[in-house]
């Protein structure tokens, strides 16, 4: 009689396992190796730069809460980079850590990005182990942009309307802009599109304008912005000098 499967195709025996992983020394070892040298630079770099901007503005509930999250979420990009599973923990610690922000600075959209974020990637990575990590990267392609397309347009729709007449926010417009960005960049990301970043680069710049205009109007939340300065760098990388970008290279040197 054959076992249980999830829709993904695993067995429960096997989800379990995967999540035990998660408490083992081997699990960090792999998500934390194998890097490409600019990785770990960027990623030393990144956690100075978070870190000083926290303490330069003072020590509080909310700057810790800014602190934990941006070097967590930024070290979790980098770990999708790296094409490692372990950006899965990451992402979930850091989404709830950033939600917590956002919802003092009334950016309700942000958090419902960061919880599709949950949801779709770091729950779906944490459960099914090394299926995502071994799945091939694939060039952009026609489903591709029907996923990316009414993913955007159904996502910024639902989105604004929550901020404008739902809660009443105070930055509607780019604050579910941004986090549209950010799904559509999601959902290309589980399905091994190495366009989705492009759509993080243009989350990125998105992200860096939102907060730094919350900043600006009052709630002075500076390391979120320095850290999606830093997601922008790691926006580079991942284009053009990663496992992502050689993918995409040799599968066009193989057509050729």
């Amino acid at each position: 009689m054959a076992e249980n499967k999830t829709k993904s195709g695993f067995t429960w025996p096997e989800v379990k396992q995967n999540m035990k992983q998660i408490f083992t020394w081997s699990y960090y070892k792999e998500g934390f190796s194998g890097w490409d040298r600019s990785s770990y630079v960027w990623l030393a770099i990144g956690l100075i730069v978070i870190i000083a901007t926290g303490l330069a503005h003072g020590l509080n509930y909310l700057s810790v809460m800014s602190m934990l999250g941006g070097a967590i979420g930024f070290t979790c990009t980098l770990a999708i980079t790296a094409n490692r599973r372990i950006n899965g923990l990451l992402g979930f610690i850091s989404a709830i850590l950033i939600s917590i922000v956002a919802l003092h600075s009334r950016n309700y959209s942000d958090i419902v990005m960061q919880m599709i974020y949950l949801v779709t990637l770091d729950l779906n990575f944490m459960l099914f182990g090394n299926a995502w990590q071994n799945r091939k990267i694939k060039a952009m392609d026609k489903n591709g942009w029907v996923i990316a397309v009414v993913t955007a347009i159904v996502a910024y729709i639902l989105l604004f309307a929550m901020d404008a007449y739902v809660f009443n926010a105070p930055r509607p417009e780019i604050d579910a802009a941004a986090a549209t960005i950010g799904i559509v960049g999601a959902t290309l990301t589980i399905s091994k599109y190495r366009a989705q970043y492009w759509m993080w680069t243009l989350q990125g710049l998105m992200s860096v304008t939102l907060w730094g205009l919350t900043a600006l109007q009052g709630d002075a939340n500076w390391v979120l912005f320095a850290t999606y300065i830093l997601y922008l760098g790691n926006d580079v990388l991942g284009l053009w000098f990663s496992p992502w970008a050689r993918s995409v290279k040799k599968e066009i040197a193989e057509r050729v």
